[in-house]
């Protein structure tokens, strides 16, 4: 069975070879493990750049059945300044960035900034129906090159939100959170645009032929609680997300939905928007899959469940495996095993060892 026919059958919940393992690869030790070569002194220059890209894909091709944004991760400690003016810290051991410093200090410097990124987002938008094809053009020359790196395993072709972490995100959510309760139609405007831009993306791009899936997200919980309330999500997120998964749906994709958090109390709901999965079922914050599986039996399929923030990362090879195999009997079929968000630096490589066994069965 090919990864591709297992990743499918298990999102048409039907009987497959083997459990597939979903994941996002971002551990250095994974990478040199699962792929059998030492990761080069990092640098910026593009030769080390594609040494990374050649190791990470071998890595993601011998552990993974399906991924989202194949890559190394930054490669050096720094400081980059945005076209907005924002200051981002970017970290190769954390594998991330955040904003270190922001252009506004107040409600009325983001605001500001609000209305020169919404103006941004339109451009693009038009940009973008006007050029669809170039668009296109560009945005698959780039992920047939990563598949070249990847093999079989099954890279999802798009990676589209509603704009709400985004907008949490540069704004904080302090002054996210001001600027709601005195100027929401800002707000709504800007995630009104955002949807459009990545609606015209999905227009543009869909090509079944390339992958079966896209990821549609927005991190809306933690842990044992929402972010924002119900009423909130009902008029700004549902709505939006569900036009979101209807345009990838009219290309014959799946949309499988990511967010952090305790979700049961809108579960229904998030349903109704046309999510097909569910990733990444984050145990610590009370999420249960033997819960979603009782109560939702075969609506969605699910990703995850594997703790990455405890037990990845302080349990032993034995109880990630007792883990894992209570995962797959509790999930049945529609299930890709895979960590509550990423394999990161955090994570034991014994314990990803211990997990990719439990699936083939192997003694490395």
């Amino acid at each position: 069975m090919t990864k591709r026919e297992r990743v499918e059958k298990t999102m048409d919940f039907q009987e497959t070879d083997r459990t597939p393992i979903y994941d996002l690869l971002r551990c250095d030790a994974a990478f040199e493990y699962f792929s059998g070569e030492k990761l080069p002194t990092l640098s910026k220059d593009p030769e080390t750049g594609e040494k990374l890209l050649k190791i990470v894909g071998k890595a993601i091709n011998k552990l993974l059945d399906m991924t989202r944004s194949v890559g190394f991760g930054p490669v050096v400690e720094e400081d980059i300044e945005d076209e907005f003016g924002f200051v981002h810290h970017i970290s190769p051991i954390e594998k991330t960035s955040w904003i270190k410093k922001r252009p506004f200090n107040d409600e009325k410097g983001a605001i500001e900034f609000l209305g020169k990124w919404i103006k941004n987002i339109k451009e693009d938008t038009e940009q973008i129906s006007r050029n669809s094809s170039e668009y296109r053009r560009k945005y698959h020359n780039y992920f047939l090159k990563i598949q070249s790196e990847i093999g079989e395993t099954v890279n999802l072709l798009a990676q589209h939100g509603v704009g709400l972490d985004d907008i949490r995100v540069r704004l904080g959510f302090e002054i996210f959170s001001f600027i709601y309760a005195d100027e929401p139609g800002i707000v709504s405007e800007f995630l009104e645009e955002y949807t459009k831009r990545n609606i015209a993306i999905c227009h543009a791009i869909a090509d079944i032929k390339l992958s079966p899936c896209v990821l549609t997200y927005g991190d809306i919980a933690c842990k044992n609680r929402l972010l924002h309330s119900p009423e909130f999500l009902r008029k700004e997120f549902f709505p939006r997300l569900k036009k979101l998964n209807q345009a990838w749906h009219e290309h014959g994709f799946k949309c499988l939905f990511h967010s952090d958090g305790y979700l049961m109390d809108i579960m229904d709901e998030l349903i109704k928007t046309g999510i097909d999965g569910l990733n990444p079922i984050e145990t610590v914050a009370g999420m249960s899959i033997k819960e979603i599986r009782e109560k939702y039996g075969n609506k969605i399929f699910l990703a995850g469940g594997i703790d990455m923030s405890q037990l990845l990362a302080f349990g032993n090879p034995q109880q990630v495996k007792e883990e894992c195999r209570k995962a797959i009997k509790d999930a049945g079929p529609g299930y890709f095993i895979g960590s509550t968000t990423e394999i990161d630096n955090s994570t034991k490589l014994e314990n990803i060892i211990a997990l990719y066994q439990v699936i083939h069965n192997a003694k490395l």
